[in-house]
């Protein structure tokens, strides 16, 4: 059965941590830290509010090839004699009071495809800033999982170290009495506490290390983190699939289709700067509700004008050309996101089968350790080996259980890194 999890809830902008089942104590898995950290990244909330400007990026193109629709109330008042004739031109000019009531649309009819590219950049920047945020998630799924094993890994290195202390002082004890019947010399204990010493001065330095990993994991979860709640799952092991079939997934990683988007985008400022080299024709239309004057008997009047670009000193072709290399260089910038995934991608596949294989054999060797330190125990107490021997074979037996503790991190760590080089995080 799967261990009782956390419930998040978020109260005045405080999230609190309550168990499903009461009098259970609450645990905190991976994917509980990085749903904490979501919720906690600065990151993560800027790339979403970027998503939300491009909304407005999008009506903005909009407007250009929708036109606009205005009605406007006037009342035009001036210092003159109201003679009251406001059939003729005369009287119309010369009236105190002149109003008027009007619909004016301006409908834009064509403008060399510059709408459409406004449009279509639009809804690319949209696509872009999304494949960005989604990114920015999986590298943070990373950094949560590597400061989530880095804090487990500390804990039990200062759990194998409190052991191996633990062993030492049961050594010395041990050598005290044989010395005390004179079966050994206190050289020999002396040179035990010695190297205890320097246990204790490892452990030292373990204890601060497992501080300052708590702290990172805190930094980015946004909560006190108790590592006693922390629970190690199992990984979703299986056989390796070839480099290949992991290197088809390069398409679908999001920086990747950010940097697709981006060059797309940039293309688009290529025919929004090739049409100011078409005519633009527009139609404004008026209506009006109200009208005094010689005039008040037309409700309405259209003008039709095609505005025709001879020359503006060069400054088309200078906006062309800046297009095209801006082109170039998003269509460059995306080969390369393509080349550092792949290469990304190489790394840390072969970093995950590297760890996993060194991981299994210090498994091995740590059961080995156990059997040659209880065996020198053995051959200690009928004087077929020194004192040395022993010493040696318990310091052996930690830095094989301190590797291979470092090793089994490393192995989960490097597993994830190599779903997030492949763009597999959900």
């Amino acid at each position: 059965m799967r261990p009782n999890t956390v419930t998040l809830i978020p109260i005045l902008g405080i999230i609190l941590l309550t168990a499903s089942d009461v009098g259970s104590a609450p645990v905190l898995t991976l994917r509980d830290c990085y749903l904490l950290a979501l919720k906690q990244s600065e990151t993560i909330a800027i790339k979403r509010e970027e998503i939300e400007a491009t909304q407005a990026q999008f009506f903005q193109a909009a407007s250009e090839a929708l036109g606009d629709v205005h009605f406007k109330m006037t009342q035009f008042r001036q210092d003159a004699r109201d003679t009251g004739d406001t059939s003729s031109v005369s009287g119309s000019f010369t009236r105190q009071l002149k109003r008027e009531r009007v619909f004016e649309m301006n409908q834009p009819v064509f403008q060399g495809f510059k709408a459409f590219a406004a449009l279509n950049a639009a809804g690319g920047l949209k696509k872009q800033r999304t494949a960005e945020r989604i990114r920015a998630e999986q590298l943070l799924f990373f950094d949560v999982a590597q400061s989530f094993y880095s804090v487990l890994r500390e804990k039990k290195e200062v759990e194998i170290i409190e052991e191996i202390e633990k062993l030492f002082k049961e050594r010395i004890g041990e050598l005290n009495e044989r010395e005390a019947i004179g079966r050994s010399r206190q050289g020999e204990v002396v040179t035990a506490e010695s190297r205890l010493k320097l246990i204790y001065a490892e452990h030292a330095r373990s204890r601060g290390d497992f501080i300052i990993a708590r702290y990172g994991l805190e930094f980015l979860t946004g909560m006190a983190i108790d590592p006693d709640i922390l629970v190690d799952e199992e990984l979703p092991l299986k056989d390796a699939e070839s480099l290949e079939t992991y290197l088809a997934h390069i398409e679908n990683r999001p920086d990747v289709e950010a940097a697709k988007q981006a060059a797309r985008i940039a293309r688009q400022g290529i025919i929004s700067a090739q049409s100011d080299l078409w005519p633009t024709m527009t139609v404004d239309t008026t209506a009006y509700e109200m009208r005094e004057g010689f005039q008040s008997g037309i409700d309405w009047d259209v003008l039709f004008t095609v505005d025709v670009p001879l020359f503006q000193g060069g400054e088309i072709v200078g906006n062309i050309k800046k297009a095209l290399s801006t082109r170039k260089e998003f269509d460059l910038t995306h080969e390369l996101t393509k080349r550092q995934a792949e290469l990304d991608i190489k790394q840390s596949l072969q970093n995950w089968l590297t760890s996993l294989d060194r991981f299994n054999a210090l498994k091995e060797a740590v059961s080995s350790s156990e059997k040659n330190y209880a065996l020198q125990r053995e051959d200690y107490a009928r004087n077929l080996v020194g004192n040395l021997d022993v010493l040696e074979a318990l310091e052996s037996l930690n830095q094989t259980r301190r590797d291979e503790n470092e090793a089994l991190f490393e192995m989960k760590e490097n597993y994830w890194g190599l779903k997030v080089a492949v763009g597999d995080i959900p």
